[in-house]
């Protein structure tokens, strides 16, 4: 008995680890349009840079990321800058839920 939890612990924890390279693809925010948030407050701007073969999903998800620190549920795209670097900028809204 003891030694099935032990093997399947020590599953669960190389599971784990070997996940934690990955880059994280889930984010607590929401992309939204401008019409699906006017319930909801808006309350910052962010921008994000982006560089490289990926570089708008790059800045995309680093003003995602500002817009998650700051407490925003939903996030609307104002505008993109497909320049070098690329850039966007960004509404951030609380909607409650």
């Amino acid at each position: 008995m003891y030694k099935i939890l032990t093997a399947m612990l020590i599953s669960l924890m190389l599971t784990a680890c070997s996940s934690m390279d990955e880059p994280e693809l889930y984010h607590r925010i929401n992309e939204a349009y401008d019409f699906e948030v006017t319930h909801c407050d808006s309350f910052a701007m962010v921008t994000g840079i982006g560089r490289g073969e990926r570089a708008l999903r790059n800045a995309k998800v680093n003003a995602m990321n500002h817009g998650e620190e700051l407490g925003g549920t939903h996030i609307v795209w104002l505008q993109t800058d497909h320049g070098d670097p690329t850039k966007v900028v960004a509404v951030i809204y609380k909607c409650l839920q």
